[in-house]
């Protein structure tokens, strides 16, 4: 089992680079999410705020 975890002596670099793929990952999660929850909000703030302004130029287009 200590020859598994050793790696062949290359341990450190390979576990690294696991430990960077993980936390890459959770940090893209992370990121996603915030950016969906700032979507969503923005979507919904967005009808009620600018919904006559986006209204006015569309006539003004037509």
């Amino acid at each position: 089992m200590g020859e598994f975890f050793a790696m062949g002596g290359y341990a450190f670099f390979i576990w690294m680079a696991y430990g960077m793929a993980v936390l890459l990952i959770v940090l893209e999660i992370v990121a996603v999410r915030a950016r969906c929850k700032r979507a969503r909000h923005l979507a919904k703030h967005s009808d009620v705020h600018e919904g006559g302004a986006a209204g006015a130029q569309l006539k003004e287009t037509v």
